[in-house]
């Protein structure tokens, strides 16, 4: 654990100007609506301006005719989010919105034929409905008048007692948060309840969303049955209202105005290995090498070539890519050589960000390497600072080279998933590790970051069964990595560990490397509108009642017809089973003995016994699974061979998607699709 301390002075750097601090703040409210007068057309967006008696400044603007923005500004002034490079909500295509302004004593109404905004005239109060072909369903309503001071804003909405919130970012540990308290701050660690990507957003099971246009730390107080209160600290206040049937549509919405997932590329999705492999330099490391690292000092990145590529492809270990590391005292030498030394085992290179990205164009253009993790020493300081860096990082592999970024970042908020893998931090290795990280991958893709993870095991601690069973399910998500060096017990590679857990992680690895057609799919469907590959129960069964909170959130979907139950208790505590699954309802198929259990309207909780090579999947009846041949790593052998592994019943239908899986000529429109059907009976 004292390897921890490395990095606890950035860390309390940033805090000053991270942390929620407790102000007296006078009330504000926005008082009486006043007048109301149209406001300039902005690239053909309707616009109302209203000004109160109370001074305040409200516009109200409809990007879409199911987006609704609403500012408001004390003293007649409205002032932007503060954006110096990387904006929150990107420029949005015209939409050319049919909409009408209504009036009447009481309130005026602002409508189009997804919604109703209405506003009450005294005091100014809003109101939201959502119209489902014409019919209008209550959403939300505020309290009390929205309330503007010199430090902050704070909005009180209704609620319902059954409503659902899910959102606010990477929030470790967490998705669901009527009941709670949900701090939009970065909370300077990251264990179970700390916050590494924070994002100010908000999903209702109800059907709507919100997202705060701000830089600024926020507290949405979900602690109440009747009503939530939204603070941020700045005295502006200017937020987006979408509106949808349900989770998918509502992450669509989101994801249009903060940015879809990126696509990245094929080789993605298979195994990383990241961290110090140059022992030349090793004064600002804490610790030392470990022993076994190599024979003797190497001095030089290319002793990654042996000491760990060959050695994957000596154990027959899928692997992919790898990070050397360029800060923390692991500089890198020789990297064009390193670079061409990898690609020999199918390695693409990566570089472990530390210190900057100025080198990026050399390090990209002329060296060869395709990936970069940014670390906290470099994103921080503050939001903007850690999302230009990351927008810096990407554009520098867009500028210098045909590929697809592939970004690792520590920091992120609104919008970083537009450019990066959002990770979970430094951890050490626990059972709970395992356990907390499963929510924290479903609510991370219930606020637009489709791409997260934590390091297989973490970087400190651990052993070869709490390797073997984090990445058994970690093997079941997009992107995963291990990390090594870091501690006594430095090397965390796949094939490090003895039998029979060497065995186990080729034969998941393996596994993966087969579903990338599958997952390769669900990168498509993320990139073009926004859902995230790693789902919680409740994204496909909204009826579910066990479904909607955070009874089963240890277990998830890979996209619609995967079921994954990670195991997070040894074997010796468990006694062999993992308890409490519970299953949708529909038919199922046990992925391993091909046994079926059916779940009825509410669903089915079962028990699973396993062994250490077993981890729980169930594949949904009628599913249709494209299964690439065995390969060590993406472009091992001609993608000439695709095979579908078909768990019939009733008519059934998968879309294969293709493309290169490297370039960026998809956008062009070089790319394929193959419509698979299947017909058979209603029963299986």
């Amino acid at each position: 654990m004292e390897n921890r301390i490395r990095r606890s002075p950035l860390l309390l750097a940033l805090l000053p100007a991270l942390m929620l601090v407790a102000t007296s703040a006078q009330a504000e409210p926005v008082g009486n609506l006043r007048s109301v007068s149209a406001s300039d057309s902005r690239d053909g967006v309707h616009g109302w301006d209203l000004q109160t008696d109370s001074g305040a400044r409200i516009r109200i603007e409809l990007p879409a005719a199911d987006i609704i923005r609403v500012q408001a500004g004390r003293k007649g002034t409205l002032t932007g989010a503060g954006d110096k490079a990387a904006p929150i909500v990107l420029p949005q295509p015209k939409a050319n919105v049919q909409a009408q302004l209504e009036e009447d004593a009481q309130e005026i109404r602002v409508r189009t034929d997804a919604l109703v905004l209405h506003v009450q005239r005294q005091p100014l109060r809003l109101r939201l409905e959502r119209l489902d072909n014409g019919q209008p369903t209550a959403l939300w309503q505020e309290l009390q008048p929205l309330d503007l001071d010199a430090t902050q804003s704070v909005q009180v909405l209704s609620s319902q007692a059954d409503e659902g919130y899910f959102g606010g970012g990477q929030q470790n540990g967490r998705y669901q948060f009527k009941g709670r308290e949900l701090e939009v701050s970065y909370s300077g660690g990251w264990e179970e309840g700390d916050r590494p990507s924070p994002a100010p957003m908000l999903l209702s099971s109800r059907g709507w969303g919100m997202l705060r246009n701000t830089w600024s730390d926020g507290s949405y107080d979900l602690r109440q049955a009747d009503q939530a209160t939204l603070l941020h600290r700045e005295d502006r206040f200017d937020a987006y209202y979408f509106v949808g049937a349900d989770l998918p549509k509502l992450i669509e919405r989101y994801t249009q105005l903060t940015g879809r997932p990126n696509m990245v590329a094929r080789w993605a999705l298979s195994y990383g290995d990241a961290d110090c492999y140059n022992d030349a330099d090793n004064r600002k490391k804490p610790g030392t090498v470990p022993e076994g690292w190599s024979d003797g000092p190497t001095g030089t990145t290319p002793d990654v070539i042996d000491s760990v590529a060959k050695q994957y492809r000596e154990h027959d270990m899928p692997g992919g890519w790898i990070l050397p590391n360029d800060g923390y005292g692991c500089g890198y030498q020789k990297l064009p050589e390193t670079v061409q030394g990898l690609a020999k085992y199918g390695f693409r290179t990566g570089l472990w960000t530390e210190n900057g990205v100025d080198k990026i164009a050399w390090e990209v253009g002329k060296a060869g390497t395709r990936v970069q993790k940014l670390d906290v020493a470099w994103t921080g300081k503050g939001y903007q600072f850690a999302m230009d860096a990351n927008r810096q990082a990407f554009n520098g592999i867009l500028d210098n080279s045909d590929s697809r970024p592939f970004l690792w970042t520590v920091m992120g908020w609104a919008g970083i998933q537009r450019y990066a893998v959002a990770w979970t931090g430094d951890q050490s290795s626990s059972w709970d590790y395992i356990r907390w990280h499963v929510p924290t991958l479903v609510g991370s893709g219930l606020s637009g970051m489709a791409y997260a993870s934590g390091d297989v095991d973490a970087i400190f601690g651990g052993s070869a069964e709490t390797f073997t069973r984090d990445l058994q399910w970690k093997a079941f998500t997009p992107v995963l990595m291990g990390m090594s060096g870091w501690s006594s017990n430095a090397r965390k590679h796949p094939w490090w560990f003895d039998e029979p857990y060497r065995s186990i992680n080729r034969d998941y690895l393996k596994l993966k490397m087969r579903l990338t057609p599958y997952m390769y799919g669900l990168v498509h469907e993320a990139a073009q509108t926004g859902a995230p590959p790693v789902r919680g129960l409740m994204w496909d069964n909204p009826r579910d009642p066990h479904a909607q909170d955070e009874t089963y959130k240890y277990q998830f979907l890979l996209g619609r017809d995967l079921l994954v139950a990670p195991v997070y208790r040894s074997q010796a505590a468990s006694r062999g089973w993992r308890r409490d699954i519970h299953l949708p309802a529909g038919g199922w198929i046990d992925y391993w003995d091909g046994r079926r259990v059916q779940a009825g309207t509410e669903g089915r909780q079962l028990d699973r016994q396993v062994d250490l090579a077993t981890l729980p999947v169930f594949v949904r009846a009628g599913a249709i699974l494209p299964m690439y041949p065995s390969m060590l790593f993406d472009g091992e052998r001609p993608l000439d061979e695709v095979t579908f592994d078909l768990y019939p019943q009733g008519d059934a239908q998968y879309t294969l998607y293709e493309d290169d899986g490297n370039t960026r000529r998809y956008q062009k429109g070089e790319s394929s699709t193959q419509v698979v059907r299947v017909q058979a009976p209603a029963q299986g």
